[in-house]
């Protein structure tokens, strides 16, 4: 069962890190560690050094500061691989806030409406 409360607060922390993840270069260059930073605290106690069941793994190309990736793989119980997951990134296309009648770079909840760049990239 989801676990709104906690969905909103991390939903609420990446649409916040949303204007530095724009993806438009060479005026906007992504700093998808921002994002990472976020989804690897959120991960921790379900992480396998931690006692959980979840092999995390962040990457990173040298030519490419700042633009990392996670690689998180579960090994079922009496399994003998890993199942890796994929399918997820951390960038947005940019916004242009004059453009929205909320801020793109913050989490607003109308009823039952989220808004913010990247609430639906997901």
């Amino acid at each position: 069962e989801l676990n709104e409360a906690r969905f909103l607060q991390i939903l609420e922390r990446l649409v916040g890190e949303s204007k530095f993840v724009q993806n438009f270069p060479p005026k906007f260059i992504p700093e998808e560690d921002k994002i990472v930073d976020h989804v690897l605290e959120f991960l921790k106690p379900y992480r396998t050094e931690n006692g959980g069941v979840l092999h995390v793994k962040h990457i990173h190309n040298p030519s490419y500061p700042r633009r990392g990736n996670l690689i998180v793989q579960y090994r079922p119980e009496g399994a003998t691989s890993y199942v890796s997951f994929v399918g997820s990134h951390f960038d947005v296309v940019p916004a242009d806030p004059s453009t929205w009648k909320v801020d793109p770079f913050k989490l607003t909840i109308v009823g039952d409406q989220l808004y913010g760049r990247g609430t639906t990239d997901c």
